[in-house]
């Protein structure tokens, strides 16, 4: 005898092989499937019951009730998920009751492709006597009477712990990873199957309609003056420089918008962004309409490559942020994938955030020695160049940023981070900065402020020669002016007048003592602006030497003594004067390996994290993080000013109670956890407080140097049994956002989210 878990309606509990099953079992597969999923919204119930001589080969359905209190640990499971084929006599073994009915509202449940062994290994661990205590509750003690109340939310302090899950993560059965690599200059996307994770698929054909065959687009965005979208990328580009001046200065065109989020302490999701014109839209919808546009495009080629359209729901979702990046910018890029209709609902496990340096890691970090640039090892062959206690720096040099992380290959093939990521905005935006800077020097800053507002489409086309000619290998650069600036004059002055000014002005500076080019550095001809190679190479002397000096610091940490390489990644990395200055300065030092199509790195590595994103499995913690608390007050040890009574009950506020220290070493999805219990009678609901701060070693909130970074409100909607009820707090961090878990015994309530950083 099998037993299946099939779909019942209210008519049919107690039968035996619902009709409903029945019907479809002579169906070919895919009617079977869509028949399935149409009883599945339908019914309002499931429940196991042994069928005699039935074998379903489509799906069946199984959905639990996670208020019914009758079934411990199920509430680790979705709400209703397909299982395919038979499930044995001992999965039903497992359940606390075999034939009980279990009421859920199927339609709003969302269905999860999943392993029969998955179910069975959840449902064992859910109903075994003895687990493991980073997911035993029942280990946490709940007796109020031994401490006072501890926050400022009215809550009462039982005990806390830190647990560690060390290993691969255990995470749903997504048919697809999808990564997008969101740049501050250039965007592209990859993806792979579950079914064959290592063949990564990248589109190599953006901009094929403008004659271009390249594996990424301009991250541009043009919006039509009633700030709908138009379009996105080389189509933008090219849309935008087709207009008209008057049409141009109507619409809305933003480019390099992604740095706004770099450092920006007052980010929130009301945030506003300038476009070329200086007119302004909110930045998350800038944002979240360039993710649509990746998001339809990336499933178009999905759908292309499959023969049929690949439901959403299948596929897991990556985005890359620079490692640098506060928390509140990787929140805001999760507020606008959930605009932009990556996910439903902001919170959703659906999509991950993946670390720039950290996803190119994994990507390099398998690579045989024959992918590199110009590197051979000593035998000829192309073997892996990384064992097990490997240690290697990344340098992930960007458009905007520049991002270093040093890892190290522990012996089960994982990766552990030696010291926190470190970095600036030292990118390939800075080179561009300085020739527009050299712009205004020789034609003067009001004429460029006008020329840009006046020609917005030719001023953007002007530095978008410079951006491609700066990656080239030449030693001089050859940019096009555009043809409204070659009909200027200025003062009276044609282009080759301005140009000889600037030369006087700067052979002068050089006869006073100051570092300056002279009249054979910047020429015009042709109709193009002429920079010499040392003119270019003084464009990329801040970048370089700020670049070079950061990695020297990194290589005089004791941790990087033993450093094996230096991967060079990210598109700033295919600039050749980038790859020479690093191996002038470190090349008999260490190794410096630049992989092949290095801007490709972090997105391919972003879709191998997606996969395991337990593939980093120690990361070092940047901050202090804590929550805020109350404590029964001491003489001598808390301070005076701080002194509360609460029912006769003497107390210190402002508690910074710590979860995780800066500089600590935090395994993949450690977990924290805390037991409050209220401390009104009647109290319907605690709110937690979360506070970081760059400090080691913190004891109150209203140090200087913490700051609140989130909250959580946990309801309590049944007041039944007063002080006694007890709420646990579990905050699960070491991966690259954190998230808070609040559960309330009393009613089953659960409450997570990740912490809000930008309503703090």
């Amino acid at each position: 005898m099998c037993v299946a878990l099939r779909a019942v309606t209210a008519e049919t509990r107690g039968a035996g092989l619902s009709s409903a099953t029945r019907a479809v079992e002579n169906l070919e597969p895919r009617s079977r499937m869509r028949e399935f999923h149409r009883v599945a919204c339908s019914v309002s119930a499931v429940r196991i019951a042994p069928v005699c001589g039935c074998h379903i080969l489509g799906p069946t359905f199984f959905a639990i009730d996670r208020s019914n209190t009758a079934a411990p640990g199920f509430d680790s499971l979705p709400q209703s998920c397909y299982i395919h084929g038979e499930l044995t006599r001992s999965l039903v073994s497992l359940l606390p009751a075999k034939k009980q009915l279990w009421e859920v509202d199927v339609k709003s449940g969302k269905y999860l492709n999943i392993s029969d062994q998955t179910l069975v290994n959840k449902m064992a661990e859910a109903s075994s006597p003895t687990k493991k205590p980073a997911k035993t509750p029942s280990s946490l003690s709940t007796s109020s009477s031994e401490t006072g109340p501890a926050s400022d939310a009215g809550m009462t302090l039982a005990s806390s712990r830190l647990d560690a899950v060390d290993g691969e993560e255990s995470v749903p059965d997504y048919q697809i990873v999808a990564a997008i690599d969101f740049g501050t200059t250039f965007s592209g996307y990859a993806y792979s199957f579950a079914s064959n994770k290592q063949a990564i698929h990248v589109n190599k054909n953006w901009g094929q309609t403008q004659g271009f065959l390249l594996h990424k687009t301009p991250t541009c965005l043009l919006l039509k003056p009633d700030g709908q979208f138009d379009s996105f990328g080389f189509e933008a580009v090219s849309k935008y420089n087709e207009l008209s001046e008057e049409e141009a200065c109507s619409h809305y065109y933003f480019d390099r918008f992604k740095m706004k989020l770099y450092n920006n302490k007052e980010l929130t999701t009301d945030v506003t962004i300038e476009d070329a014109n200086g007119k302004t839209q909110k930045a998350v919808d800038v944002f979240a309409l360039s993710l649509t546009f990746m998001k339809k495009h990336l499933l178009r080629a999905i759908g292309a490559h499959l023969g049929y359209d690949a439901h959403p729901d299948t596929v897991r979702w990556v985005l890359t942020v620079p490692a640098i990046w506060d928390e509140n910018a990787k929140q805001f890029m999760r507020e606008a994938a959930h605009k932009g209709g990556l996910i439903e609902k902001p919170n959703s496990e659906q999509l991950l955030i993946a670390l720039e340096p950290e996803a190119a890691s994994l990507h390099c970090r398998n690579l045989p020695a024959t992918d590199f640039v110009g590197y051979k090892d000593s035998s000829g062959a192309g073997k892996p160049s990384f064992e097990p206690g490997t240690k290697y720096l990344v340098v992930d040099a960007g458009g905007g940023t520049i991002d270093c992380v040093a890892h190290k290959i522990r012996k089960d093939g994982r990766i552990r981070e030696l010291f926190r990521a470190t970095g600036g905005a030292w990118g390939g935006t800075i080179i561009d900065r300085q020739f527009q800077n050299l712009l205004e020097d020789i034609f003067g800053q009001e004429f460029m402020a006008s020329f840009q507002q006046d020609f917005p489409k030719d001023y953007v086309e002007f530095l978008q020669d410079f951006e491609i000619k700066k990656r080239g290998d030449c030693d001089s650069i050859r940019v096009s002016m555009p043809y409204n600036f070659c009909n200027f004059t200025h003062g009276g002055a044609s282009i080759q007048q301005a140009i000889k000014a600037f030369a006087a002005r700067q052979k002068e500076k050089s006869e006073a003592g100051d570092e300056a080019s002279g009249a054979a550095d910047v020429k015009f001809s042709s109709g193009k602006l002429v920079l010499s190679s040392s003119k270019v190479s003084s464009l990329f002397k801040d970048a370089l030497d700020q670049i070079n000096q950061h990695v020297e610091t990194l290589l005089q940490k004791p941790k990087c003594k033993e450093l094996s390489s230096v991967f060079l990644v990210g598109g700033f990395a295919e600039c050749g004067r980038l790859q020479q200055s690093l191996r002038d300065r470190f090349g008999e030092r260490i190794t410096i390996l630049v992989p092949e199509e290095a801007s490709l790195s972090v997105v391919k590595g972003a879709v191998a994290f997606g996969h395991d994103p337990g593939a980093i499995c120690q990361r070092i913690c940047r901050f202090t993080y804590g929550v805020g608390s109350y404590l029964p007050f001491e003489d001598g040890v808390h301070r005076e000013d701080l002194r509360v009574n609460s029912d006769g009950m003497d107390l210190v506020k402002h508690i910074f109670q710590t979860w995780a220290e800066a500089g600590e070493v935090i395994g993949h999805n450690e977990i924290w956890r805390e037991t409050y219990t209220p401390i009104i009678n009647n109290q319907k609901g605690i709110i937690f407080e979360f506070f970081r701060s760059a400090n080691k070693k913190v004891q109150y909130t209203d140090e200087e140097g913490v700051e609140k970074c989130g909250f959580l409100v946990v309801e309590m909607p049944d007041p039944t049994g007063g002080r006694e009820r007890a709420v646990d707090l579990e905050v699960i961090f070491g991966g690259t956002e954190i998230k808070v878990v609040g559960y309330d015994h009393t009613s089953s309530t659960r409450h997570e989210t990740y912490i809000d950083f930008l309503s703090a």
